[in-house]
């Protein structure tokens, strides 16, 4: 079992950095302000290119720019201490291990938690395992 990851950019921090609005980054990649809006937000994968010319703009590589982060880090992250107790209720799962879910690696998932435990965790929080985990 792994992590389901999703792509997260720095491109919001960066472009503050620079006291830039999302409008002058759009007009200096030539593309749309909605464009670097849906790259902030994270629900947009730029291409190569595009990614290449971000990381030329802020003269940083791209790996500093753009990476992989598990989709469960969000999740757990923003769930209260009421909402963890509750889900440590219902699955079993002490909630000190819910909480590492958020820093652990993949192989420590795949040593620590059981294909039923991720399961029931999914469900609790009212998401699909394919959510959250990879087989």
């Amino acid at each position: 079992m792994r992590f389901r990851e999703k792509l997260v950019s720095r491109i919001k921090e960066l472009r503050n950095e620079k006291d830039m609005q999302q409008k002058d980054l759009a007009d200096l990649l030539g593309v749309s302000r909605q464009t670097i809006y849906y790259l902030e937000k994270g629900t947009y994968t730029p291409k190569l290119t595009l990614s290449l010319n971000i990381a030329r703009i802020f003269n940083k590589p791209t790996e500093d720019i753009f990476f992989l982060e598990p989709v469960i880090r969000d999740v757990i992250g923003g769930i209260t201490i009421d909402q963890l107790d509750n889900l440590s209720d219902e699955t079993g799962i002490h909630k000190g291990r819910i909480e590492d879910l958020r820093k652990i690696t993949n192989k420590e998932l795949e040593e620590n938690y059981t294909k039923n435990e991720l399961i029931n965790l999914s469900n609790a929080l009212g998401l699909k395992f394919e959510d959250l985990f990879k087989d």
